[in-house]
C-alpha cells in the first residue's frame, strides 16, 4: 500500500476542526492506494484519506473515482466521526455504495460492490476492432486469476457485474463462471526453436456452447481449418475468429485429439489447430490419428493465457531465444497473410514447409522494421505497408524486388510509391530517400 509523511496527517486540535469539514481541505490530502502484482505496481481507481480523531487513525476508502467527489465525501465523514465517534461510521469506515442484494451480510470486503468499482479498469487490447469501450476486473480464486469484460462503462452496473461474477465463482468454481465472458490471450506456436509464435486477445463465448460442426459437401473456395480444445467456449471462440478470416473457414472443434479420427479425405483437412496442452499432443496419438493420414497439413499448437504477461513468463529460458509478436486485433492469421501461397482462386495453400518459409520471413521483417521505428514517429501520415516500401527503397531495391519482398505485386508498388511521393512532396524515389533518411 502506498506511504504517507507524517504531515499527511490530519493533525487533531481545535483549530484545525472547522478546516476539515471543508471539501478544500481534503482536495490535497486525498490519494489512491497501491498495490504490487507480479513485480508490477498498481494503483485502485477509488480515492482514499487518512483521517485522526481522538488518537485514533485510520485509513478510509470514499468510494469515489473523482477527486472533487472523494474531498466532498471525506469532509462529510470526519463530520460525521467528529458529531458520533468512530462507531457511527461502521466496519468498513466507508460510504455506502450501490451493490447487489443478497440477503447476506459479511465481512468479506469482495462481497461489497464498492470493492469491485475501485478495481476496474479499460483493458489496452479489445478482442475486436468493432466492440464499444468496456470496463473489466480481475477476479482471483483458488490460485488463479482471470479478467471478466462487463460489457458497460457505468461504474456502478459494473461493480455490481464484477459482484456478481465473483459470488459465481466463488460458489461454483470456475467452471460455473463459464457463463461469463472471461478475457484470454491467445498465442499460436509456429516453431519451437527458436521459440516463435504471435498472439492475440480473444473473449471465449458465453453461455452452453455446444460443438457444432459444418461439413459442406460443395467446395467452399476457402481452407479448412480443425480445432482441438477440450474447453468448448475457448473453442467456439477461436472457430468465430477462425471464420471471420476472409480465406479460411473452421469446419468443426474437437474435444480431444482421438476425435480427429472421424475426418477423412472428403473432409480435406488445409489446417489443424490443437491445445498444446492436450494430452496425446506430444506423443504418438496424434501421429497415429492425424499425421498419418495427412502428412501434408500442418498442424500449429496454440496455448491461452490468463494475459500477454503469462505468455512472457512462460517462455522465459528458452535455449535458442524466442520471438513473440502481437498481431492486429481480430487477425488470427495475420503470419499466413501471403498472395504467393494461394491457388487460383485465392484460397491459401499451405503444407509444413511453407509454414516454416512465412514464418522465417514475417519475423525477419519484424526484426528489419525495427529500425524505422522513430522514422514512423516523423512520418506519422505514412500507412505501414508504405514504412515497409521506403524501408526497402531505402536500401536499394528495385520495384520488382520490393513486390516480392512484401508478396505484392508490382502494381500494387508503383501505386504505393505514387501515394509516398504526393504525402512527402517529392517528384521521385531519389528526392524520397533522401527526404526520408534525413529525418
Amino acid at each position: 500500500m502506498s506511504k504517507q509523511a507524517t504531515s499527511d496527517w490530519v493533525e487533531t486540535g481545535q483549530a484545525a476542526e472547522d478546516q476539515r469539514l471543508e471539501p478544500v481541505y481534503w482536495r490535497t490530502r486525498v490519494f489512491r492506494n497501491s498495490y504490487v502484482r507480479a513485480g508490477k505496481l498498481h494503483r485502485v481507481r477509488g480515492w482514499s484519506a487518512k483521517i485522526q480523531h481522538q488518537g485514533v487513525r485510520r485509513t478510509i476508502s470514499l468510494g469515489a473515482v473523482d477527486q472533487e467527489v472523494a474531498a466532498e465525501k471525506a469532509a462529510a465523514i470526519f463530520a460525521q466521526i467528529q458529531q458520533s465517534g468512530w462507531a457511527s461510521i461502521g466496519k468498513a469506515a466507508r460510504p455506502a455504495v450501490p451493490v447487489v442484494a443478497t440477503g447476506l451480510e459479511s465481512d468479506d470486503p469482495r462481497e461489497s460492490a464498492d470493492y469491485w468499482r475501485l478495481r476496474l479498469v479499460e483493458r489496452k487490447y479489445p478482442a475486436n476492432r468493432l466492440a464499444k469501450p468496456e470496463f473489466s476486473c480481475r477476479i482471483e480464486h483458488d490460485g488463479a486469476g482471470c479478467y471478466f469484460p462487463l460489457g458497460t462503462l457505468n461504474e456502478v452496473q459494473a461493480a455490481e457485474q464484477a459482484l456478481e461474477v465473483y459470488r459465481c465463482v466463488l460458489g461454483g468454481g470456475w467452471e460455473a463462471a463459464a457463463r461469463f465472458r472471461r478475457e484470454l490471450t491467445l498465442a499460436l506456436i509456429w516453431a519451437g526453436s527458436p521459440f516463435c509464435c504471435t498472439y492475440l486477445t480473444i473473449h471465449s463465448l458465453s453461455g452452453k456452447t455446444k460443438r457444432t460442426a459444418n461439413r459442406p459437401k460443395t467446395d467452399t473456395g476457402k481452407l479448412n481449418v480443425y480445432v482441438v480444445d477440450p474447453d468448448p467456449t475457448v473453442a467456439a471462440s477461436i472457430q468465430k475468429l477462425v471464420n471471420q478470416a476472409e480465406r479460411y473457414c473452421c469446419r468443426e472443434t474437437f474435444a480431444d485429439i482421438d476425435s480427429l479420427g472421424s475426418l477423412g479425405r472428403e473432409d480435406e483437412p488445409g489446417l489443424l489447430l490443437v491445445n498444446r496442452g492436450m494430452p496425446g499432443f506430444s506423443g504418438e496419438e496424434l501421429d497415429n490419428v492425424f499425421k498419418r493420414k495427412f502428412p501434408d497439413c500442418p498442424v500449429v499448437p496454440f496455448a491461452t493465457f490468463e494475459d500477454s504477461e503469462q505468455l512472457f513468463d512462460s517462455t522465459a529460458g528458452s535455449l535458442n531465444g524466442y520471438f513473440l509478436n502481437r498481431t492486429p486485433t481480430g487477425e488470427l492469421f495475420h503470419l499466413l497473410e501471403d498472395e504467393s501461397v494461394a491457388d487460383a482462386n485465392g484460397r491459401p495453400r499451405l503444407n509444413p514447409a511453407t509454414i516454416d518459409r512465412l514464418v522465417r520471413r514475417y519475423f525477419k521483417n519484424q526484426i528489419d522494421t525495427l529500425a524505422t521505428d522513430r522514422v514512423e514517429e516523423t512520418f506519422p501520415h505514412l500507412t505501414p505497408r508504405e514504412h515497409e516500401v521506403m524501408t526497402h527503397l531505402s536500401r536499394g531495391a528495385l520495384d520488382k524486388e520490393i513486390a516480392d519482398l512484401l508478396s505484392i505485386s508490382i502494381w500494387t508498388v508503383h501505386n504505393h510509391l505514387k501515394n509516398i511521393y504526393e504525402k512527402l512532396g517529392v517528384q521521385n524515389r531519389t528526392e524520397a530517400v533522401m527526404e526520408y533518411l534525413q529525418k
